[in-house]
């Protein structure tokens, strides 16, 4: 199982796994179209999402660049890249196939459908995770630090939920699809649990689907820098308070007025500079590495010094390396969808949401691939957990938000200029 450093593979299935597709456009032609995929796993890299796009591409004729596939970084799936554990490449390649035949199954369904869009707000879920110790630590919120000892909380969770409901023009009130958005790290279950899950959001689009039919499909956001309570609700009890939550908050979702359903779309792909480890860094790895022998020990949450070094080890023998990021954007009237392919953080996500030109912007994370966590400046200065286990240079934040404002101004630019000229 992917996400924890779990001490045995998966015992059994709690809830099933799903992968939901939803294809937009403005008419039936393929070329013209987007596609937005969503999984139940953990993760997945670049080379398998390339993969399903263009076998999707071959069978739908929707162009790959067009294409979406984002994890929703459940951590109780199978491990799909083997972060922690052994990746099980047999499960990859099946479900390889199956995500190309989702979405061709959603491109044979297509209908006309009316976008309307709106925001719910959820604060029990997601809780901003970097602590600041009373030594000038930072502690992550999953370990049982004296409460005492927290100075503060170095930063501020974003509770939005972005929804877009797509809803019949011939049947009032009749939903073809749910989107619903929001920044979490679906890891209520620990490293303890040895049962496959959807988890909380897996809960939350099956109770929506059974209420309000259609489908339900959950993309989650900006969630670097956030997790769920760490010390409390670990359990089956607390799966079922969240996800129950998380529905709640998109039923209680504000809505503007329906839009004429205008879909455009853009790419862009750049490169953010790899971390260089220094030579303090390397230093104290050895040391660890002296001790381990490169043995990592299994952990319920998080990761200890033992995979920290082992970390610094991989990251010194592939030397710096620039890291290949392509974002998409897709654009639903003054709704736009940007993909990023990691965990970033919330503080990134929630200032190019701040200074986007479109009136909602959703974040759509661990999308086409997952090259790791990408913290702010500040953070990477004060560091912390993802800090410690990032790939890339701390210059990523100003590239993120710059090529991600440029990205977003390109495609409302097209958006506004169809709604003129019509």
């Amino acid at each position: 199982m992917e996400g924890m450093i779990r001490s045995r593979p998966s015992e059994g299935i709690h809830d099933r796994l799903f992968a939901r597709a939803l294809v937009l456009g403005e008419d039936r032609d393929p070329r013209g179209c987007f596609a937005l995929v969503t999984v139940d796993v953990c993760v997945l890299d670049g080379q398998t999402t390339r993969a399903v796009r263009e076998r999707a591409e071959s069978r739908t004729g929707i162009p790959a660049g067009h294409i979406v596939v984002a994890a929703t970084h459940t951590h109780s799936g199978p491990s799909t890249v083997g972060i922690f554990t052994p990746r099980e490449t047999a499960y990859v390649e099946e479900l390889s196939a199956r995500l190309a035949a989702v979405i061709g199954k959603a491109a044979r369904r297509v209908r006309l459908a009316r976008p309307i869009v709106g925001a719910g707000v959820e604060r029990t879920i997601s809780h901003y995770r970097r602590l600041l110790a009373d030594d000038g630590h930072v502690v992550m919120n999953w370990e049982p630090w004296p409460a005492e000892r927290i100075v503060r909380t170095l930063g501020t969770a974003d509770p939005e939920v972005g929804v877009m409901m797509l809803v019949s023009p011939g049947i009032p009130g009749k939903i073809v699809a749910l989107l619903f958005n929001h920044a979490g790290h679906p890891n209520i279950l620990s490293g303890e649990n040895l049962l496959l899950s959807s988890e909380y959001p897996g809960l939350a689009a099956r109770l929506l689907e059974q209420e309000r039919g259609g489908t339900a499909l959950f993309f989650n956001g900006a969630q670097g820098s956030v997790d769920i309570d760490g010390l409390r609700h670990r359990d089956w009890e607390g799966w079922d308070r969240a996800g129950r939550a998380l529905a709640d908050s998109v039923r209680s979702a504000s809505f503007s007025a329906p839009g004429p359903g205008r879909v455009r779309g853009d790419s862009a792909r750049y490169a953010i500079p790899g971390r260089t480890l220094t030579a303090a860094e390397w230093r104290w790895a050895e040391e660890v590495l002296s001790r381990t022998g490169g043995a990592v020990k299994p952990i319920a949450d998080g990761v200890g010094d033992d995979y920290k070094a082992l970390f610094y080890r991989r990251l010194r023998e592939k030397g710096p390396r620039d890291i290949p990021v392509e974002q998409v954007c897709i654009a639903v009237d003054d709704c736009a969808l940007l993909s990023f392919p990691g965990e970033l953080y919330t503080e990134i996500g929630q200032a190019i949401k701040a200074r986007s030109p479109f009136a909602r912007t959703f974040i759509v994370g661990l999308a086409n691939g997952y090259e790791g966590y990408f913290p702010t400046e500040a953070a990477v200065a004060e560091g912390g957990y993802a800090e410690d286990t990032r790939w890339g240079d701390a210059a990523a934040e100003r590239m993120v938000v710059e090529q991600s404002l440029t990205l977003l101004g390109r495609v409302h630019a097209a958006i506004t200029k169809v709604t003129k000229e019509e």
